[in-house]
């Protein structure tokens, strides 16, 4: 019988310039955080290695796109989740060299439930830098429409920038549904636009976590998104539900504008009335409207159906 190879667990703490790696529990080696140090590296580690980082803006992609490119499997840890971590094992310092040991120590205690980074190619991962920026984008006119938008002395500017945002985002929207049709995401698209609510860049928007990840079932799309709830309960305690929000932001706020469209619909107006009824606020509802959205719009990207009006109602 072939002996069993224990992995290599590396936890790298990444930064604008370096990269502070542990290794073990008393080795941390420090590199250039460029390509060619990278991969010389990356060169030296067997195939049976793990790496664990945080993610840290764009500073730890040229790590990441070398370690899948190398068929490592790596890590993106949460940083809300990690620093929860930190806290609850204490550590007496918070460094560099601390936080790569902190990563490979959590790393080393929570790989089984830890998923690896599913590779994709230049054009998925174009798509979602897309959204992104698109995003900022977005957050940057209301920001600038309600700091300077009172003021008559400002308007003229503010309408003017505006304009330029707004013929931005329409032309990374334009690249966007490009990138979708050229990796065959149409079929994706159509079936969640079938479902009442979900516009064209909210499908296109599924569409591109859908295939950012391998889900076994509507609960880890949920989840993904950050819209799963975080439950606290304790003896007769029942602790208030709260959303873990570890997905991304945009998607939530997206999906958020999705499910106020979705329940002003006639048809599906009552179901929202009823989640008011049980004392629900707005928002509260809102939000369950959007989790049963991803749902749906799940099992159509997952069976490649369209929405069925028929179904919805009798589920």
């Amino acid at each position: 019988m072939a002996d069993l190879v224990t992995p290599i667990m590396c936890g790298i703490d990444v930064s604008l310039e370096t990269l502070d790696i542990a290794i073990s529990d008393d080795q941390v080696e420090t590199i250039p955080n460029q390509a060619s140090d990278i991969k010389c590296w990356l060169n030296s580690l067997p195939e049976q290695t793990c790496l664990a980082m945080e993610a840290t803006g764009h500073y730890h992609e040229i790590l990441l796109d070398l370690a899948l490119t190398a068929k490592l499997s790596v890590y993106l840890i949460n940083g809300r989740q990690l620093r929860h971590y930190r806290e609850a094992v204490g550590p007496r310092a918070k460094t560099d060299t601390a936080d790569a040991l902190l990563l490979r120590r959590y790393l080393q205690r929570e790989h089984r439930d830890l998923k690896p980074v599913k590779i994709l190619n230049k054009k998925e991962k174009r798509i979602w830098k897309l959204l992104k920026r698109r995003a900022a984008l977005v957050k940057v006119r209301v920001q600038l429409g309600q700091s300077l938008g009172g003021l008559s002395e400002t308007q003229e500017v503010v309408r003017e920038i505006t304009v330029k945002i707004n013929t931005t985002i329409r032309q990374l929207e334009h690249l966007m549904r490009s990138l979708a049709r050229e990796l065959g995401w149409q079929g994706l698209i159509a079936n969640c636009q079938s479902m009442p609510g979900i516009g064209p860049l909210n499908a296109l928007a599924l569409a591109t976590c859908y295939n950012r990840g391998d889900f076994r079932n509507s609960d880890q799309f949920v989840a993904f998104l950050g819209l799963d709830v975080r439950v606290r309960d304790s003896g007769k305690l029942r602790g208030k539900r709260k959303l873990t929000k570890r997905g991304d932001p945009e998607m939530r706020r997206l999906l958020y504008n999705a499910a106020m469209s979705f329940a002003r619909d006639p048809r599906y107006k009552p179901l929202y009335e009823r989640l008011r009824e049980r004392g629900l606020s707005s928002t509260a509802a809102y939000v369950i409207l959007a989790r049963k959205l991803v749902r749906v719009t799940f099992t159509l990207m997952a069976k490649d159906i369209e929405f069925d009006p028929k179904s919805f109602r009798a589920a």
